[in-house]
């Protein structure tokens, strides 16, 4: 990936597992807001993917980076998913609280 100082994706420029040098077909865009971007990158030569998510802000750049073993087909069709409403989280909480059963037999 060529060094462009407009967008500051140079610390994305290397794979995180291996130190291969990525070009711009290994990356995804995911989201890309004026200060938030998140990305999945795919090496080509070790085939480890991360989903990479980047803010700037006063401080400077913070990003958190994590290994995934989706595709990029994968990850934009779970990305573009509607988000968790905050009724379904309580939903969810409520649930649990109450449920009676066993653990083990609940995930099968």
């Amino acid at each position: 990936m060529e060094k462009n100082n407009n967008n500051n994706l140079d610390f994305l420029s290397k794979c995180y597992f291996c130190g291969e040098t990525l070009g711009q077909s290994d990356l995804t865009i995911l989201e890309n807001k004026e200060k938030n971007n998140i990305f999945h990158i795919t090496c080509q030569k070790c085939k480890a993917s991360a989903i990479v998510y980047f803010s700037v802000n006063q401080s400077g750049i913070v990003s958190v980076g994590v290994a995934t073993d989706l595709d990029k087909q994968e990850v934009k069709e779970k990305f573009l998913q509607p988000a968790v409403s905050a009724d379904e989280v309580i939903d969810a909480h409520e649930f649990i609280s109450s449920y009676q059963g066993n653990w083990k037999n609940f995930s099968k």
